[in-house]
């Protein structure tokens, strides 16, 4: 299946800086590989805690940098009892 898509402004620009970088052969590629991490953390928002989330932002906010996504699905799962990946 064939489908095709516009991009705006700030995507757009993901994708060529990935593209200059070397990290994807093609726009196609880029996209392809956003999707699969798109789908492999898709997040059941009814099931958040948004305390735990507003305490990682504060902790970071705190430690003057981010925190990786890997980071904050670890946090989630372990709080809500599952083995994030």
């Amino acid at each position: 299946m064939t489908i095709m898509i516009t991009l705006e402004d700030e995507a757009a620009r993901i994708v060529e800086r990935q593209l200059l970088e070397g990290r994807y052969p093609d726009a196609e590629s880029a996209v392809a590989a956003a999707l699969m991490l798109l789908e492999d953390a898709s997040v059941n928002w009814d099931e958040i805690d948004g305390e735990a989330v507003r305490r990682m932002i504060a902790d970071s906010d705190a430690e003057g940098g981010e925190i990786p996504f890997e980071e904050v699905a670890r946090r989630l799962a372990v709080k809500d009892g599952r083995q994030h990946r």
